[in-house]
């Protein structure tokens, strides 16, 4: 057996035998105010300075186009005929196909633009190639205006691209030379309009849609500035009015708002990457009734008291204690709610990888003896 899977299945094992705790967050952390959100800004543009690794013009002709086209509003007069020799009563298609310029490439540039940016704020930006570049590593970004879904331009990206670094096979570092990221490469030119300082009213809406979450967060606005400051009007919208005290200071309301603590809740959930083979088993999780056999692997569930327990009083049931047991041979029975980290750890007392208890949790979401959603990654 692998021993690196072994870890990793006693790791899962392990994180899941501490008893569940309540989810204590920041507003903040598990919502965002609604109105005040990021907005996505793209561009196309050109990246030049490549070591030959650019676009092959006679394969991507708008790259030559767009090459032409910026070169003439900059005031150079290009003729496409000097580029490729005459060639009479041959048509422009043809012309820009023979144009040979390979430190250039074409680039989709996108960028997220904060709430409240000012003119003057820069921005990261990330750059893609659009053609059949081999490698922008080395290039330099060409003034590229970045505009939002209205078809306004909010920015302006330019500079030096950094390639794309991800983590390899063996611990090594990868490049993915047709992508990368320019640090600061954007500068805002213009502001998104908002009526911050004027509302009366603000709706602050859950990541994640949730009745018991949404009602946690009126309970704790509520009980800190009274009675019907906060209202849900559904499982992710909650609408806080802004208190008398703080009508011109709608900023300092809210920044308290932020930080106060609630209990958030999330549905059970079993999310699996079957590629890596992780398996990562949200809180609430259980098993109903079902019989498991894996290769010639079967598990067992039964109940103990718990000796200390005897000596209570009569009136008083004894606890029972759950214990899981893995076996090879006959099939037995899990019983109802048997609890996701006992499963686990009589898989991996067993050794089962990563990878098996991926098929594993397949199986009890097909038969429906999971009470979880399963999400496979």
């Amino acid at each position: 057996m692998n021993m690196t899977k072994l870890i990793s299945a006693a790791a899962v094992a392990a994180l899941l035998a501490f008893p569940a705790a309540a989810n204590a967050s920041r507003i903040k952390d598990i919502s965002n105010i609604q109105g005040m959100r990021q907005n996505q800004l793209i561009g196309y543009g050109l990246m030049v300075g490549l070591k030959n690794s650019g676009d092959h013009t006679s394969k991507t002709p708008f790259t030559a186009q767009t090459l032409i086209a910026m070169l003439k509003r900059l005031g150079t007069t290009v003729d496409i005929r000097q580029l490729t020799g005459p060639q009479i009563g041959v048509s422009q298609t043809r012309f820009l196909r023979d144009v040979k310029v390979e430190n250039v490439a074409a680039v989709m540039v996108t960028a997220a633009l904060p709430p409240f940016s000012k003119p003057g704020t820069k921005l990261d930006v990330s750059v893609s190639s659009l053609g059949d570049a081999k490698s922008l590593e080395g290039g330099t970004l060409l003034m590229t205006p970045l505009k939002a879904p209205n078809g306004e331009v909010y920015a302006v990206a330019q500079g030096l691209l950094a390639v794309t670094r991800k983590p390899g096979k063996k611990g090594n570092v990868e490049l993915v030379p047709t992508t990368g990221i320019i640090a600061d490469g954007a500068i805002v030119e213009k502001e998104v309009p908002n009526d911050f300082a004027q509302k009366s009213q603000f709706n602050i809406l859950l990541s994640k849609p949730d009745f018991t979450t949404a009602s946690s967060v009126v309970a704790a606005v509520n009980t800190k500035y009274g009675k019907d400051t906060a209202r849900g009007l559904d499982a992710g919208t909650v609408e806080v009015q802004v208190p008398s005290k703080f009508a011109a200071n709608p900023f300092g309301f809210m920044s308290e708002i932020e930080v106060l603590n609630v209990t958030s809740d999330m549905p059970a959930r079993v999310v699996l990457d079957e590629k890596s083979g992780t398996v990562v088993i949200g809180d609430n999780v259980e098993i109903h009734d079902v019989a498991i056999s894996f290769a010639d692997i079967t598990l067992q569930v039964r109940r103990t008291v718990d000796v200390s327990s005897q000596m209570a009083p009569a009136t008083e049931p004894a606890a029972a204690a759950p214990v899981v047991q893995g076996q090879k041979g006959k099939i037995n029975m899990l019983k109802k709610n048997t609890s996701i980290n006992e499963l686990v750890a009589a898989l991996n007392a067993l050794g089962v990888s990563p990878q098996d208890l991926v098929a594993i949790f397949r199986s009890l979401h097909a038969s429906g003896a999971l009470n979880a959603e399963l999400e496979i990654l």
